[in-house]
């Protein structure tokens, strides 16, 4: 009986060590889309910048690579065309991994608690909205109409 159990046990690692493995995989995500929001891979700073030069809020898509929320609204929501209209035209769009460096200072200024995070920040940094958790297009356009 005691080899059955060491063999389940071994089994079970390696499983484990398989979903791992799987689950670290580098995964790309779909920051920019021919019909979609087309965010910036740039950092906040730049981000602000370019938001108070051209008078646009700043809309912040906190994701990270392994969040399963972040990538179905990669693939399902944000590439729609109907939100890239909107989105390209009223606010200066960017994507921050928060496990980046990157990531890391807008959590110290901002606190993320979920992933994904959506944030809305005025051209003062100061935030406008702030979102946790997977949003459809239709709550995404709302939010932009009421940010108007």
């Amino acid at each position: 009986m005691k080899i059955f159990q060491k063999i389940m046990m071994i089994a079970a690692a390696a499983g484990l060590c398989f979903s791992i493995a799987a689950c670290t995989g580098r995964y790309k995500p779909i920051l920019s889309s021919h019909d979609g929001v087309n965010f910036k891979t740039i950092s906040l700073a730049q981000a602000e910048e370019i938001a108070k030069a051209e008078n646009k809020l700043l809309f912040v898509f906190a994701h990270a690579s392994w969040c399963p929320t972040c990538k179905k609204m990669e693939q399902e929501v944000l590439v729609q065309k109907k939100l890239g209209d909107v989105y390209n035209q009223q606010f200066v769009d960017v994507a921050i991994d928060i496990d980046s460096p990157e990531g890391h200072k807008l959590n110290d200024r901002y606190k993320i608690r979920a992933t994904p995070t959506l944030f809305f920040l005025n051209v003062d940094g100061s935030i406008a909205k702030k979102a946790e958790g997977f949003m459809t297009a239709e709550e995404l356009l709302a939010t932009a109409d009421g940010l108007k």
